[in-house]
């Protein structure tokens, strides 16, 4: 029979010892400590040790059960008639908060108590009201509204102190979730859409002060979908749907300017007043909240589109006066500029028809242009040459020259004078481009602007020129001579201006000149395949091949010999 191994057998002896010692210090019992060497070979050997922290967790949990049970007991004395029904909603109500400031008074540390009281503050509470509106209809929809607002605002306001995330966390989502519950349950969207903003008002002030920053997009997603949904509701071709309660347009204009006011008030104050940068949330909830309102607005009320164009006039005055100080590259800057040029159309789009639109945007191009090119301010030079391309498309300036040069329209069209009136313009915005943008060696920036406005007037020339072209030739020979020959000048518009910004660009130091020539003389050959060889006219398509043909070897030389 084997012997067994004495080292084994010696360290299961003290590993037996070991644990022994350390049962009789748990109970209480006097006992020799182990020694130090025994000690020093088993430091992980506690079998006991978690006991501790478990019987720590056991009251807690014991607290929480007892506080349920002090919740069914005022149900069961308000049911059997002893406590009045609204005497036993107000004192259920008051045990929830009561159990919401207990929650309070936990430290930092006390993690799961905090949870565990504040989730029977919410076990308490939603259940209440849920029976009290919806099964015995005790109280009103408003004031249930009222109920969970304040004990939202009560759980961020207790919690303050001590920066207690979870009671906050648990009062915020009671209230939104019991509030979603309850609008879909009593179909009544009024109550708590503006408990959904009142919520996110005061979570705005907080985010303010740095609190509760973890929080703003529960509020945010609260508030927009309820916006969202009453605007739907009104605005929907089926009308209001049956079982819901109305929605008068008044309220409903002013749940959608709440929710714009309530989160360009919170950003205004984080950006301008406390210093902050823009957050990503930040941008994205106003756009959302712009978007929403917007989404209304052009279903319902002008005053909307008011609103928006006042809020782009005051984002240009914030980022061109006040901004600029703190650099042009700073986010504030470009966010706020950005928003106002997208207000500004918005708005405008949504107060005015398209030919009074294109007026304002033909104003605000020469205006912007002007501005950024005396001030040096590159983003209002950006903003110009958006809003003369949209005035110049809306207008119809675009599509007659278009019509007139790639087409086959007659001369004069349809457009006329919105041609000749956006001529004028981008002549306008070309000459303060090039005086603006005068020097020796450019910015890559300031040539793209050049390039831009250059190609939307020379577009507009040769829509003109072609147009001019052509009906000259009718009246020379009459209104049923060949529209061939028109074909034949309308690519000779093409291959001419090709020609004239190879010589100039180079003579006048105008760069951007020269990068237009090759996409002139790709129209030109568009137009040539597509138009003058389907034509069916021998001389004319001779003369257009001859004239596309000449240039293209000119071109070269002409600018080998100007360079």
């Amino acid at each position: 029979m084997p012997q067994p191994e004495w080292e084994t057998l010696e360290r299961e002896v003290r590993e037996l010892a070991v644990r022994v010692a350390s049962i009789e210090r748990h109970v209480g019992l006097s006992a020799p400590a182990a020694p130090p060497e025994i000690l020093a070979q088993f430091p992980s050997v506690h079998p006991l040790a978690e006991m501790p922290a478990m019987s720590g967790i056991l009251p807690v949990v014991g607290r929480a059960l007892v506080g349920l049970a002090g919740a069914f007991l005022l149900r069961a004395l308000t049911e059997s008639g002893i406590l009045p029904t609204r005497a036993g909603i107000a004192a259920g109500i008051a045990y929830a908060m009561l159990w919401l400031g207990w929650a309070a008074r936990s430290t930092a540390t006390e993690r799961l108590k905090t949870a565990l009281n504040s989730l029977t503050a919410v076990l308490v509470l939603s259940p209440l009201l849920w029976e009290a509106t919806v099964r015995f209809h005790a109280i009103g929809d408003w004031t249930t509204a009222a109920v969970l607002l304040v004990f939202a605002v009560f759980g961020m306001t207790i919690s303050w102190r001590g920066s207690l995330l979870v009671v906050s966390t648990f009062a915020t989502l009671a209230a939104l979730g019991t509030a979603a519950a309850l609008l879909i349950a009593t179909r009544d969207v009024l109550p708590f859409t503006f408990l959904f903003l009142a919520v996110a008002a005061a979570i705005e002030a907080s985010a303010c002060l740095e609190h509760w920053l973890s929080e703003r997009w529960l509020g945010a997603a609260a508030a927009d979908l309820a916006v969202l949904l009453a605007t739907w509701l009104v605005a929907n071709q089926r009308g209001l749907p049956e079982g819901y309660a109305p929605i008068p347009h008044a309220w409903l204009l002013a749940a959608q300017v709440a929710l714009l006011t309530i989160y360009l008030a919170s950003t205004i104050v984080r950006t301008l007043l406390r210093g902050f940068s823009f957050t990503a949330f930040e941008t994205a909830q106003v756009a959302v909240a712009f978007a929403i309102s917007l989404n209304g607005g052009l279903r319902m009320a002008p005053a909307m589109a008011a609103v928006m164009l006042v809020c782009a006039a005051a984002c240009y005055l914030l980022s061109f006066v006040r901004l600029e100080r703190q650099g042009a590259s700073s986010r504030n800057f470009y966010t706020y500029s950005t928003f106002g040029i997208l207000l500004a159309l918005a708005g405008a789009r949504i107060l005015l028809s398209s030919a009074a639109s294109a007026w304002v945007w033909s104003i605000l191009a020469i205006a912007c242009i002007w501005a950024g090119g005396a001030f040096g301010r590159m983003t209002l030079r950006v903003h110009g040459v958006i809003y003369l391309s949209l005035a110049l498309t809306a207008s119809g300036a675009v599509q007659e020259a278009a019509s007139q040069l790639l087409g086959s329209a007659l001369w004069p069209g349809q457009r006329q004078a919105a041609l000749w009136t956006g001529l004028a313009v981008a002549a306008v915005a070309c000459l303060l481009a090039a005086h603006y943008g005068s020097g020796d060696h450019p910015s890559w920036n300031t040539r793209v602007f050049r390039l831009a406005v250059s190609a939307g007037f020379l577009w507009l020339v040769a829509g003109v020129a072609a147009g001019i072209l052509t009906g000259a030739y009718h009246a020379a020979f009459g209104a049923g001579a060949s529209h061939a020959y028109c074909a034949t000048l309308r690519t000779a518009v093409l291959a001419g201006l090709s020609l004239l910004l190879a010589w100039a660009g180079p003579r006048w130091s105008r760069l951007e000149l020269s990068h237009l020539v090759y996409p002139a003389m790709f129209l030109g050959g568009c137009r040539l395949v597509l138009q003058d060889l389907n034509q069916g006219h021998t001389g004319a398509l001779f003369f257009s091949l001859l004239l596309y043909g000449a240039v293209l070897t000119a071109l070269p030389r002409l600018k080998r010999t100007t360079g």
